[in-house]
């Protein structure tokens, strides 16, 4: 027999015995036939009395001991397999059934119960532990798929979500009526066709945070046979970016056709005059190509507007990841327009609180807010006034501001221009809107600078807010998520349940 070693706990462990009455009577019972075989013997006289007398005591004796022994094994067992019966973990049991051989000894009957009984354990506990990792490799595989991935019961309750369907609908849906985390009534309709066991059924809808996205989702009833009856799996597959480079060919069509239909005509219009009329004519043709080379500039900057929201909105999904200083983006961006400045007889005051944290984000497309915002504010103030830009802590965020409330930055700029009227402000943000379109491109303007600092601000998680009020001048501000100190990105620096990305546009 292979030597068994029992642990401090295990020797500690109280040793069963018996109760010294029912040793007593079943040695009792055990002796009876051979005590009265003794007394047949001594009145037969093959034996002298008190000779039977004594070898009945002897049996009976020994009997005792003999029948303590077994008691005392059987009752090791049994307390052994009633804790084995309340045993959760399976290694734990085995330790303890090996402590109960050591206790019984290593040889005799019930050493050999115990001794099967410990290898019907040990194959129990190898088919448990085999039977666990092939229920753990379902599971693995789900929480592997990077696409968001939902399994709901008949009676539409979310019994399992992946990691991407957690980082997308959020942690802690798993529990939840679908209803409540979905709300598109032909996602929720799909669902119970599959739960009545009609054919797979893909649905595309769209979702605001923690951007607008596009989804489509395909819907697949759980085959029989399974503990889900009248179960469905929803696989989500991301369509936002092929529907963004649909819509934007679309967006650029459109407004580049529009926009560019004015410089072109009027550049055709130069090119046929000074080919006939003007041909010979030096003042026409100087004045001519100098009105042909603002328009061609004009055109130059629509291009490059264009192909900068174009690729702004190609990543507005995806967080920045850089921690990124304000200060000398803001002072760099004044030392640049400096001159277009005391070209009207106006100054540009920064104002930026000492020790401003950083935040997160790419600093060519911060640098291109904060530039299309004092370039606006320098085009539409009065000469001779300040244009005043400050930046520090914000003290009051607005309502759709997807930050947590005490962690944003807050960069105001604002003019002393004749202000806007309440009715355009929230349309300022959209592509090519003026409120003044002839003053706009006298300006240079192309109509697109609000749109790009829109998308750049909800690219970096923030909000803006645009305030004016008619004869004193404009505010814009921008708010942006602080950088936590255990680093992260922009996305980390959003509140969980509300990542939506808005831009809060308010009127005053």
């Amino acid at each position: 027999m292979a030597e068994v070693r029992t642990t401090h706990e295990e020797r500690s462990r109280p040793m069963a015995a018996p109760a010294w009455s029912t040793v007593w009577r079943m040695a009792g019972l055990l002796a009876l036939v051979p005590g009265l075989l003794f007394v047949g013997l001594a009145a037969l006289g093959e034996i002298g009395m008190p000779a039977a007398l004594g070898s009945a005591a002897a049996t009976y004796l020994a009997l005792i001991l003999i029948v303590r022994r077994h008691l005392r094994e059987l009752l090791i067992l049994r307390q052994h397999l009633d804790e084995r019966s309340q045993a959760v973990d399976l290694d734990t049991a085995l330790a303890d059934r090996r402590g109960a051989i050591s206790l019984i000894g290593d040889t005799g009957p019930a050493a050999e119960l115990a001794l099967s009984l410990e290898r019907a354990d040990r194959q129990f506990t190898a088919w448990m532990k085999a039977a666990h990792r092939q229920a753990e490799t379902p599971r693995r595989v789900i929480q592997a798929i990077p696409d968001p991935l939902l399994l709901v019961d008949g009676r539409s309750r979310i019994v399992r979500a992946n990691r991407a369907a957690q980082r997308q609908f959020g942690q802690h849906i798993e529990g939840r009526d679908l209803s409540a985390v979905i709300r598109h009534p032909a996602v929720l309709a799909a669902v119970r066709d599959a739960q009545a066991g009609k054919p797979t059924s893909t649905v595309e809808f769209e979702i605001a945070a923690p951007t607008e996205r596009t989804f489509t989702v395909q819907v697949e009833t759980l085959p029989e046979g399974t503990d889900l009856p009248q179960a469905a799996l929803l696989l989500f597959v991301d369509l936002t970016a092929v529907r963004r480079s649909e819509q934007m060919r679309v967006d650029f069509v459109a407004n580049v056709s529009h926009e560019l239909r004015t410089p072109l005509s009027t550049l055709m219009g130069f090119i046929e005059t000074l080919q006939g009329p003007a041909r010979d004519d030096d003042d026409a043709r100087d004045r001519f190509l100098e009105i042909m080379r603002l328009q061609s500039l004009r055109m130059s900057r629509l291009v490059n507007d264009l192909l900068s929201l174009s690729r702004i909105e190609t990543n507005e999904h995806s967080a920045p990841t850089r921690k990124i200083e304000l200060k000398p983006i803001l002072e760099g961006v004044k030392a640049t327009l400096d001159l277009e400045a005391r070209r009207k007889d106006m100054r540009v005051a920064l104002d930026i609180d000492d020790g401003l944290p950083p935040v997160f984000g790419e600093s060519d497309e911060l640098t291109q807010v904060l530039q299309n915002l004092m370039d606006n504010a320098i085009k539409y103030g009065r000469s001779g006034t300040i244009i005043e830009v400050a930046a520090g802590p914000a003290e009051k965020v607005p309502a759709a501001y997807p930050g947590k409330r005490d962690g944003a930055i807050a960069v105001r700029v604002r003019d002393r221009g004749d202000g806007i009227d309440a009715g355009h402000i929230p349309r300022l943000t959209e592509r090519f809107y003026r409120v003044d379109t002839a003053r706009s491109r006298e300006l240079g303007g192309t109509g697109l600078g609000l749109a790009i600092v829109k998308h750049i601000v909800g690219r970096h998680r923030g909000a803006l807010t645009i305030e004016s009020i008619r004869g004193e001048g404009t505010t814009v501000t921008v708010f942006l998520p602080k950088a936590p100190a255990n680093g992260g990105n922009a996305e980390s620096a959003v509140k969980p349940d509300d990542r939506a990305g808005s831009r809060s546009i308010t009127a005053a």
